[in-house]
């Protein structure tokens, strides 16, 4: 699902306890290959081969590594997609134990920063975008981005920029009067969780909202400015096209922008206000 990577200060390996969840792995049977995965900074992330066949095991990270993070809505999200033939099967969920997510492997090339600057991937991405806003959304609050805001807010040492905190409460307030119906949008599109194999598969939806799915969009150009340039193109196949020549989009990419330095401060982290 990913390349793999040496993860400093991680278990190289997941603990017994865990690889026992396994399929193919009860009764002390042995793994055919472990592997690291790399692709995000939160959890720990293993491709687990046995007799059974190849698996993801994710297991949390640190607390603070994951701010805003609700296993609850994660997990009712991301089998949502699964369904729909978006994101890799869920086979075992636990978030009980240190959040222990064990999910079929897929055979595929993550997305690097160029494919953002590609008008055959961004429609692609689009696409894929387009059927998980038409699958059902589960019974779900609506995301609400300046409760989030507070949520990271209370996590930092000290009083973010007060000006840039105003703008994200006037854009939150704005996003209330302009929201489409709430559809599932994955929320967090950097290119570690976009792989690339028999179809354009969404990974990792510890993100996920219930939401206007002109934030998918939203998300992209936040992360990614250099996908402007076709932004037609991947806000018409995402079908949100008529909504995305305007201020709406503007507005969501901002406040995708605060929320992230935000999520950034709240880990402890250097950022600088949108």
């Amino acid at each position: 699902m990913a390349a793999p990577v040496p993860g400093p200060g991680t278990l190289s390996t997941p603990p017994g306890w865990a690889l026992a969840r396994v399929p193919g792995l009860a009764q002390g049977a042995s793994a055919q290959r472990i592997e690291r995965l790399g692709g995000g900074s939160v959890n720990q992330v293993y491709r687990v081969d046995s007799a059974a066949g190849r698996f993801v095991l994710r297991l949390d990270g640190a607390a603070w590594r994951r701010p805003g993070v609700d296993r609850a809505r994660e997990l009712l999200l991301h089998r949502a997609a699964a369904a729909g033939g978006l994101a890799p099967a869920l086979l075992v969920a636990a978030p009980e134990a240190q959040g222990l997510l064990i999910m079929e492997y897929l055979e595929g090339r993550v997305w690097s920063a160029a494919d953002y600057t590609r008008r055959d991937a961004l429609r692609c991405l689009g696409e894929r975008l387009y059927a998980l806003h038409r699958l059902a959304a589960p019974a779900l609050a609506v995301f609400d981005p300046w409760q989030v805001a507070l949520a990271y807010v209370r996590q930092i040492d000290s009083r973010p920029d007060a000006a840039t905190l105003r703008r994200l409460q006037d854009a939150c307030t704005q996003l209330r009067l302009d929201a489409a119906a709430g559809s599932v949008v994955h929320g967090d599109l950097w290119q570690g969780n976009l792989l690339q194999g028999a179809r354009l598969w969404l990974l990792d939806w510890e993100y996920a909202q219930v939401s206007d799915p002109l934030m998918d969009v939203a998300c992209v150009l936040a992360y990614y400015p250099a996908a402007e340039r076709y932004r037609g193109e991947l806000a018409a196949a995402a079908g949100v096209g008529a909504r995305a020549r305007g201020e709406a989009l503007a507005l969501r990419v901002f406040v995708y922008r605060a929320l992230s330095w935000l999520w950034h401060l709240a880990r402890g982290e250097a950022a600088e206000p949108p």
